[in-house]
Protein backbone atom coordinates (compact mmCIF):
# COMPACT_ATOMS: atom_id res chain seq x y z
CA UNK A 1 0.00 0.00 0.00
CA UNK A 2 1.36 3.10 -0.75
CA UNK A 3 1.87 6.47 0.94
CA UNK A 4 0.30 5.28 4.35
CA UNK A 5 -0.42 7.46 6.82
CA UNK A 6 1.52 6.87 10.95
CA UNK A 7 -1.47 7.01 12.80
CA UNK A 8 -4.44 6.66 10.56
CA UNK A 9 -3.31 3.93 8.22
CA UNK A 10 -5.62 5.16 5.49
CA UNK A 11 -4.00 7.28 2.48
CA UNK A 12 -3.22 10.77 3.17
CA UNK A 13 -4.72 13.69 1.65
CA UNK A 14 -2.56 15.11 -1.29
CA UNK A 15 -2.46 18.40 0.52
CA UNK A 16 -0.39 16.99 3.58
CA UNK A 17 3.29 17.31 3.96
CA UNK A 18 4.04 13.27 4.40
CA UNK A 19 2.22 12.88 0.77
CA UNK A 20 4.25 15.25 -0.57
CA UNK A 21 7.33 14.17 1.39
CA UNK A 22 6.62 10.44 -0.32
CA UNK A 23 5.86 12.27 -3.99
CA UNK A 24 9.42 13.73 -3.54
CA UNK A 25 11.08 10.57 -2.48
CA UNK A 26 9.24 8.23 -5.15
CA UNK A 27 10.53 10.42 -7.60
CA UNK A 28 14.13 10.84 -6.40
CA UNK A 29 14.51 6.90 -6.48
CA UNK A 30 13.05 6.58 -9.70
CA UNK A 31 15.63 8.91 -11.09
CA UNK A 32 19.14 8.76 -9.13
CA UNK A 33 18.87 5.34 -7.71
CA UNK A 34 19.71 2.46 -9.85
CA UNK A 35 20.30 -1.18 -8.02
CA UNK A 36 21.55 -4.24 -10.36
CA UNK A 37 18.57 -4.66 -12.40
CA UNK A 38 18.30 -8.57 -11.66
CA UNK A 39 17.92 -8.12 -7.94
CA UNK A 40 14.12 -7.10 -9.03
CA UNK A 41 13.39 -10.84 -9.95
CA UNK A 42 14.36 -12.22 -6.63
CA UNK A 43 10.84 -13.91 -5.40
CA UNK A 44 9.56 -11.53 -2.34
CA UNK A 45 6.52 -9.25 -1.70
CA UNK A 46 8.68 -6.11 -2.15
CA UNK A 47 7.40 -3.44 -4.46
CA UNK A 48 10.23 -2.05 -6.94
CA UNK A 49 10.45 1.33 -5.12
CA UNK A 50 11.36 -0.49 -1.76
CA UNK A 51 13.79 -2.65 -3.26
CA UNK A 52 15.16 0.49 -4.41
CA UNK A 53 15.06 2.78 -1.29
CA UNK A 54 16.48 -0.10 0.84
CA UNK A 55 19.42 0.38 -1.81
CA UNK A 56 19.91 3.95 -0.73
CA UNK A 57 19.35 3.61 2.99
CA UNK A 58 22.12 0.98 2.91
CA UNK A 59 24.27 3.49 1.04
CA UNK A 60 23.73 5.45 4.54
CA UNK A 61 26.10 3.41 6.37
CA UNK A 62 29.05 4.23 7.06
CA UNK A 63 32.37 2.35 5.53
CA UNK A 64 32.75 -0.22 7.66
CA UNK A 65 29.11 -0.10 9.40
CA UNK A 66 26.57 -2.33 10.06
CA UNK A 67 22.85 -3.43 8.92
CA UNK A 68 20.69 -5.37 10.98
CA UNK A 69 17.70 -7.11 8.61
CA UNK A 70 15.31 -8.56 11.16
CA UNK A 71 12.93 -11.02 8.35
CA UNK A 72 14.70 -11.53 5.66
CA UNK A 73 12.28 -14.80 3.95
CA UNK A 74 14.13 -15.65 0.75
CA UNK A 75 16.43 -12.82 0.16
CA UNK A 76 14.91 -9.96 -1.69
CA UNK A 77 15.09 -7.15 0.66
CA UNK A 78 18.38 -8.31 1.81
CA UNK A 79 20.38 -8.69 -1.82
CA UNK A 80 19.13 -5.23 -2.48
CA UNK A 81 20.55 -4.02 1.38
CA UNK A 82 24.21 -5.94 0.63
CA UNK A 83 23.98 -4.60 -2.84
CA UNK A 84 23.72 -0.91 -1.88
CA UNK A 85 26.88 -1.42 1.06
CA UNK A 86 29.34 0.22 1.15
CA UNK A 87 33.14 -1.05 1.68
CA UNK A 88 33.74 -2.95 4.49
CA UNK A 89 29.92 -2.39 5.96
CA UNK A 90 28.09 -5.86 6.68
CA UNK A 91 24.61 -6.83 6.73
CA UNK A 92 23.48 -9.53 9.35
CA UNK A 93 20.08 -11.47 8.26
CA UNK A 94 17.71 -12.39 11.23
CA UNK A 95 14.82 -15.35 10.58
CA UNK A 96 14.10 -18.76 11.84
CA UNK A 97 13.36 -19.32 7.40
CA UNK A 98 10.41 -21.55 7.85
CA UNK A 99 8.00 -19.30 6.71
CA UNK A 100 6.82 -18.29 10.45
CA UNK A 101 5.56 -14.68 10.37
CA UNK A 102 4.89 -15.37 6.35
CA UNK A 103 0.58 -15.65 6.78
CA UNK A 104 0.86 -16.46 2.53
CA UNK A 105 3.21 -18.91 2.20
CA UNK A 106 2.97 -22.39 3.77
CA UNK A 107 5.43 -23.60 6.79
CA UNK A 108 8.93 -24.92 4.76
CA UNK A 109 12.98 -24.38 5.44
CA UNK A 110 13.52 -22.00 3.13
CA UNK A 111 16.96 -21.15 3.74
CA UNK A 112 18.58 -22.99 0.83
CA UNK A 113 16.44 -20.37 -1.45
CA UNK A 114 17.55 -17.50 0.48
CA UNK A 115 21.36 -18.48 0.09
CA UNK A 116 21.45 -18.80 -3.64
CA UNK A 117 19.17 -15.85 -4.20
CA UNK A 118 21.96 -13.55 -2.29
CA UNK A 119 25.00 -15.91 -3.28
CA UNK A 120 26.30 -12.57 -5.21
CA UNK A 121 26.69 -10.80 -1.94
CA UNK A 122 27.51 -13.54 0.46
CA UNK A 123 30.86 -12.00 1.30
CA UNK A 124 29.04 -8.76 2.68
CA UNK A 125 25.95 -10.95 4.54
CA UNK A 126 25.89 -12.70 7.77
CA UNK A 127 22.86 -15.25 8.74
CA UNK A 128 21.93 -15.54 12.33
CA UNK A 129 19.22 -18.63 12.04
CA UNK A 130 17.06 -18.34 15.23
CA UNK A 131 13.47 -15.73 16.44
CA UNK A 132 14.85 -12.15 16.82
CA UNK A 133 14.18 -12.58 20.51
CA UNK A 134 16.75 -15.42 20.81
CA UNK A 135 19.38 -13.60 18.48
CA UNK A 136 18.80 -10.20 20.54
CA UNK A 137 19.59 -12.11 23.72
CA UNK A 138 23.87 -12.50 22.25
CA UNK A 139 24.26 -9.31 20.70
CA UNK A 140 26.51 -6.69 21.75
CA UNK A 141 27.27 -4.88 18.13
CA UNK A 142 26.25 -1.21 17.65
CA UNK A 143 23.47 -0.95 14.52
CA UNK A 144 23.73 1.73 11.91
CA UNK A 145 20.73 0.40 9.82
CA UNK A 146 17.82 -1.66 11.60
CA UNK A 147 15.19 -2.86 9.34
CA UNK A 148 12.00 -4.78 10.86
CA UNK A 149 10.09 -6.80 8.86
CA UNK A 150 8.97 -9.69 10.77
CA UNK A 151 5.73 -10.22 12.56
CA UNK A 152 3.59 -7.38 11.51
CA UNK A 153 1.33 -8.26 14.57
CA UNK A 154 1.50 -5.39 17.45
CA UNK A 155 2.91 -7.68 19.96
CA UNK A 156 5.58 -8.75 17.17
CA UNK A 157 6.50 -5.92 16.18
CA UNK A 158 6.92 -4.06 19.72
CA UNK A 159 8.97 -6.59 20.88
CA UNK A 160 11.65 -6.53 17.97
CA UNK A 161 11.55 -2.70 18.47
CA UNK A 162 11.87 -3.34 22.03
CA UNK A 163 14.83 -6.00 21.82
CA UNK A 164 16.96 -4.51 19.00
CA UNK A 165 16.17 -0.51 19.44
CA UNK A 166 18.98 -0.10 22.39
CA UNK A 167 21.55 -1.12 19.63
CA UNK A 168 20.81 1.20 17.22
CA UNK A 169 23.44 4.23 17.27
CA UNK A 170 22.31 7.67 17.56
CA UNK A 171 21.66 9.19 14.06
CA UNK A 172 20.97 5.73 13.08
CA UNK A 173 18.38 4.60 10.61
CA UNK A 174 15.42 2.40 11.69
CA UNK A 175 12.91 1.22 9.00
CA UNK A 176 9.75 -0.95 8.81
CA UNK A 177 8.24 -3.34 6.04
CA UNK A 178 4.59 -2.79 5.84
CA UNK A 179 4.48 0.02 8.01
CA UNK A 180 0.51 0.65 7.28
CA UNK A 181 -0.63 -2.46 9.46
CA UNK A 182 -2.18 -1.70 12.70
CA UNK A 183 0.08 -3.39 14.36
CA UNK A 184 3.40 -1.49 13.33
CA UNK A 185 1.47 1.81 13.62
CA UNK A 186 0.48 1.33 17.04
CA UNK A 187 4.13 0.08 17.97
CA UNK A 188 5.94 2.44 15.33
CA UNK A 189 3.66 5.56 17.94
CA UNK A 190 4.84 4.11 21.22
CA UNK A 191 7.99 2.87 20.73
CA UNK A 192 9.51 5.70 17.99
CA UNK A 193 7.62 8.28 18.62
CA UNK A 194 8.36 11.92 16.35
CA UNK A 195 10.29 13.45 18.96
CA UNK A 196 12.58 10.41 18.96
CA UNK A 197 13.69 10.54 15.58
CA UNK A 198 13.98 13.07 12.51
CA UNK A 199 15.15 12.64 8.54
CA UNK A 200 11.50 10.85 8.30
CA UNK A 201 11.26 9.17 4.71
CA UNK A 202 7.99 7.34 3.03
CA UNK A 203 8.39 4.73 0.49
CA UNK A 204 5.35 2.74 -0.50
CA UNK A 205 4.86 0.30 2.61
CA UNK A 206 8.39 1.48 4.04
CA UNK A 207 8.48 4.28 7.10
CA UNK A 208 12.26 5.01 8.20
CA UNK A 209 13.68 8.04 10.38
CA UNK A 210 16.82 8.44 11.74
CA UNK A 211 17.09 8.21 15.40
CA UNK A 212 18.11 11.48 17.77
Amino acid sequence: MENIHRKTGKMPSRFTKEYVMAKAAHSMLRVFVQPPSELHSIPGYLHPLEGRFLFWLAGRIPVGGLAVEIGSFKGKSSAFLAAGLSSGARLACVDTWRNNAMPYDIPSDILPEFLANTKPYRNSIDTHRGSSLQVATSWRRPIDLLFIDGDHSYEGCSSDMKAWMKFVRPGGWLAFHDSGEQGVIRAIAELFPPRQRHSERYVWSIFAGRTR
